[in-house]
């Protein structure tokens, strides 16, 4: 039992310090005290479950059952935890997914967009409209000659403007 001194006068006037019992606290006037870190004896149901079992052996079963219960219910709840936001993580992780899919078609329309603005400017330059009416047209720059290759067996038609450009330009 702890004892705390307190510091009293006593009848003779002088101070000292006298022991004093600490009293236990009980709801039940004239009860004993109860033990420091004892537990409260089982009432409720497992003192009626347990009621044939004598000793600390009925209590110690209720305290098993009420942790058991609580392991119950904290599990029950994890569960439903799990059942409530396990959806939300699917569909979570399928956006992602997603997402990547749309980024990765971005990168590729990008590129190809990059690749396209180099064909345009390719195809607006000079060299290119040089090529072409070349190739397409047939025609050549002043003091040249058109030279078309002779490929047996295949005919290839003369571009529309080749004999005046063989004619010269008065038609000479």
């Amino acid at each position: 039992m702890r004892q705390s001194s307190v510091l009293r006068q006593n009848a003779t006037g002088t101070v000292g310090k006298t022991p004093q019992r600490r009293r236990a606290r009980s709801s039940v006037p004239g009860a004993a005290p109860a033990r420091r870190g004892a537990r409260k004896s089982v009432s409720g149901p497992g003192a009626v479950r347990y009621a044939h079992i004598q000793g600390g052996n009925a209590e110690r079963l209720a305290r098993r059952n009420r942790w058991k219960r609580r392991v119950f219910f904290l599990g029950l709840a994890a569960v439903l935890l799990c059942a409530l936001f396990l959806p939300l993580q699917i569909k979570a992780w399928r956006l992602q997914s997603e997402l990547n899919q749309l980024q990765s078609e971005k990168q590729a329309l990008l590129l190809q967009q990059q690749q396209i603005q180099q064909q345009i400017g390719y195809y607006s330059s000079d060299a290119y409209v040089e090529e072409a009416a070349r190739q397409d047209l047939g025609l050549v720059k002043p003091g040249e000659a058109l030279v078309l290759p002779a490929v047996p067996g295949a005919t290839k038609p003369l571009p529309k403007n080749y004999h005046a450009s063989i004619a010269g330009p008065y038609g000479d």
